[in-house]
């Protein structure tokens, strides 16, 4: 299938650089030896002027559009993105490839939705939710909680892991489980973050405290977006 679909999103990035009113503006020739400014993006390659040829991408684009409607009409989001994440990668100019992008992506931030409680007074807590690598999610937390913080210290003071010195003592912090140790690091969450997933794992949450036995008060959190359910 991946095969397939690369050879379709090939053949229509042909016929969109083929016909494509967008390329027109882009297809002036650039004076010899001048090279081209920073940040400006080189013109496609000249149009095939066979009629034949254009005739072939046009009957491959017809397909490929259909095939990626057909995709988005039975809510397979990650293979119609494939079709136009394949022709973005060659034409980044190809607009309706762009809006599909954005239209795919807003389905699969809203996927799911699932709403909780975290408290304060605990360690890591589970959400339920396994986070998929490359999906979207966002997590939004609401309401108010207590931090105390009474040690009886030596003049050494407390430890701080290194990988949470800079996070605000009391803050919503996440951490995606996987089998792998050395990658279940904490991130800062806050009052909200949105991200794709960059690895498939377990979510987890927690106050940022070192010890949050004596902390009171809970948090309403709120994770949506393409996610599956823990077993």
């Amino acid at each position: 299938m991946r095969r397939g679909l690369a050879i379709v999103a090939v053949v229509a990035v042909a016929l969109l650089v083929a016909v494509g009113h967008e390329f027109t503006q882009a297809q002036r020739p650039r004076r010899p030896g001048r090279p081209p400014r920073p940040g400006k993006k080189e013109p496609p390659p000249p149009r095939p002027t066979d009629p034949q040829l254009i005739e072939l991408y046009k009957e491959f684009l017809v397909k490929a559009e259909k095939l990626a409607a057909k995709y988005e009409k039975e809510r397979k989001w990650d293979q119609a993105l494939e079709v136009y994440q394949s022709i973005l990668r060659l034409v980044p100019r190809y607009a309706k490839a762009e809006a599909a992008v954005k239209r795919i992506r807003a389905q699969q931030a809203t996927a799911r939705r699932k709403r909780l409680t975290i408290r304060a007074d605990q360690g890591w807590q589970d959400t339920g939710v396994v986070l998929l690598q490359g999906k979207p999610v966002t997590i939004a937390a609401s309401g108010t909680w207590v931090f105390k913080m009474e040690h009886r210290v030596t003049p050494d003071g407390i430890p701080i892991p290194k990988e949470l010195r800079d996070f605000n003592l009391g803050a919503l912090v996440g951490m995606i489980v996987t089998r792998d140790p050395k990658q279940n690091k904490p991130f800062h969450i806050g009052s909200s973050k949105s991200f794709v997933a960059p690895r498939t794992g377990r979510l987890v949450l927690r106050m940022y405290d070192s010890n949050p036995a004596d902390n009171d008060g809970t948090l309403t959190v709120v994770i949506q977006g393409t996610f599956e359910n823990a077993d």
